[in-house]
């Protein structure tokens, strides 16, 4: 067998086990009972001042970065 024939042979193989292995895929999980019925929304919090500042300071840091990029 020459060096091309087996290449082929192998990528034959392969090519055949990656159909054969794809076939079927679901992409959606199978439904349960248990599921939500309805979205609930998370309740959000209200950061205190001192998240505040840190959000701050680091929107300030931003800003001056950009700027000085420019």
């Amino acid at each position: 067998m020459t060096k091309k024939r087996k290449i082929i042979t192998v990528f034959a193989a392969v090519a055949a086990g990656v159909a054969a292995v794809g076939c079927g895929f679901d992409k959606y999980p199978p439904k349960t009972d248990d599921a939500a019925k309805e979205y609930v929304k998370p309740k959000g919090s209200i950061p205190t001042q001192e998240e505040k500042d840190i959000v701050n300071a680091a929107r300030a840091e931003y800003e001056q970065a950009v700027k000085a990029a420019e």
